[in-house]
């Protein structure tokens, strides 16, 4: 990765973080920008549902490999997406899958920088109210806080 691409993330890492410690959330409330999550929307629906579903449902019996493949986790309240801090899951959006077993693409030559955020932000919108809340304190924590 070069120096701007590692500044650029770390940058929207960054502005993502801050996101994060905005303060509690009505139950479909969002903090980010209408546009921002039209963006990760495109995004998601173009590059994403295919494997984890339009509405971040995933594959079924994804937590037991098919020849040897995890199929694709639900991104809602289901998953367990929202267990991780922001930095983990926009890695793997960015390098793919983290699991040697993961059919999980990597997206770094494919969307910008802005556009994983993006799309992680529009994730975020499957979760109910407490995963949200649960997510931003371990992105918090994880980010030294």
């Amino acid at each position: 990765m070069t120096n701007p691409t590692r500044k650029s993330i770390l940058l929207l890492l960054l502005l993502v973080f801050l996101g994060a410690c905005s303060g509690g959330l009505a139950e479909n409330e969002s903090p980010v920008d209408p546009a921002q999550l039209a963006i990760g929307k495109r995004v998601y629906e173009s590059n994403c549902a295919t494997c984890h579903g339009a509405q971040g449902e995933g594959q079924p019996d994804w937590k037991y490999p098919v020849n040897g493949v995890y199929p694709a986790p639900p991104h809602n309240s289901k998953g367990h997406t929202w267990h991780h801090p922001d930095a983990q899951l926009l890695e793997i959006i960015a390098k793919g899958g983290g699991l040697p077993n993961s059919a999980m693409p990597a997206y770094a030559d494919i969307l910008t920088p802005d556009e994983v955020v993006a799309v992680l932000d529009y994730i975020k919108t499957f979760w109910g109210r407490q995963e949200r809340e649960f997510q931003a304190q371990v992105t918090r924590q994880r980010s030294g806080e």
